[in-house]
């Protein structure tokens, strides 16, 4: 068995960004492994997408097998965009590395 991937939205490149607040309009996506690795940051090619912006983000995504995706925000097309290919939905904020590791941490127990 692989080992899980969790995406979290973030405004900037790096770990130290902070997670954004608009999960579909993100200008990046940190991908992370179940043991807090950065395995890769992608740019968002519809961050400034004006419309179907949900759709659009969620098929971005979803060929990289993602478990879990972390924002701030989650608009209801957004959610219902993950719901349809099983992907979590999880509220968070701070820095990215500080969300990928409560989120982490909470999912141990």
């Amino acid at each position: 068995m692989g080992k899980s991937i969790y995406a979290v939205a973030s405004i900037g490149p790096a770990k130290e960004s902070r997670v954004s607040d608009q999960a579909a309009r993100a200008p990046f996506y940190l991908l992370f492994d179940d043991s807090g690795n950065i395995l890769e940051t992608l740019q968002n090619p519809v961050s400034a997408a004006t419309g179907r912006a949900a759709p659009q983000a969620v098929g971005f995504l979803a060929g990289r097998d993602i478990h879990a995706l972390l924002a701030e925000r989650f608009g209801q097309k957004m959610l219902r965009e993950l719901d349809s290919i099983h992907v979590d939905a999880v509220e968070a904020s701070g820095s990215v590395e500080s969300a990928i590791g409560l989120f982490l941490e909470s999912s141990e127990t």
